[in-house]
């Protein structure tokens, strides 16, 4: 039993130091303006954290897929047979499923949307 409490806190360590991670690449100008977006004006609920972290993390991946065209470059995939790449992608999911929320709990806080109370339909 003790094995296995250790092993679910190293579990736990692990995710907490890879949500730190994506934290640091989300704090970024690109990552906030991302985040800002998603969490400002996509997101309508709290049920919509996952979604909109997950759409952060692919227009993140999209942009830096395309970003060497606009520098002269050629187009490049990232190389999705990389365990590192989705490592990375992981940990910005956590990192914009972290910013996101910041961002939708002020959104809430600025419209009300905390303290309504849901009218429900007979």
């Amino acid at each position: 039993m003790e094995d296995l409490l250790a092993q679910l806190g190293d579990l736990l360590q692990g995710l907490l130091a890879l949500a730190d991670s994506g934290f640091d690449g989300v704090n970024q100008v690109m990552g906030l303006v991302i985040a800002a977006v998603f969490g400002f004006f996509l997101m309508g609920a709290w049920s919509g954290l996952w979604g909109a972290a997950l759409g952060a993390t692919l227009v993140q991946t999209l942009i830096e897929a395309l970003r060497p065209m606009l520098d002269g470059g050629a187009f490049l995939l990232p190389d999705l047979t990389e365990g590192g790449f989705w490592i990375t992608r992981l940990a910005l999911f956590l990192g914009y499923a972290i910013v996101i929320a910041v961002f939708f709990f002020i959104k809430t806080l600025l419209t009300g949307g905390l303290g309504r109370k849901r009218a429900h339909a007979h």
